[in-house]
């Protein structure tokens, strides 16, 4: 389990379509009569692969784009940060 201070890891497209990758090629062996057979061909998995890291990484940026800093409506104006000043 992750502790709470840990930074999740940033993957580039093509680190996590290869990882997807090898996720649908395990999971597409066939064995017929002792035999290892791929059913979809391996040019259509990696197609595949690169279009849902695509997807992935689409939803994963708006995800942090709405949790990052909101504007909660605050008008500040040059008048206002005038008061802040200190006077000796």
């Amino acid at each position: 389990m992750a502790s709470p201070n840990q930074q999740p890891v940033k993957r580039s497209l093509d680190e996590l379509a290869a990882a997807i990758y090898v996720e649908l090629v395990g999971r597409a062996f066939l064995r017929v009569e002792n035999v290892a057979v791929i059913k979809p061909e391996a040019g259509v998995l990696a197609k595949l692969s690169y279009e849902l890291a695509a997807a992935f990484k689409m939803v994963e940026k708006a995800a942090q784009a709405a949790s990052g800093p909101q504007n909660v409506g605050y008008n500040v104006e040059i008048g206002d940060l005038a008061g802040w000043k200190a006077e000796p």
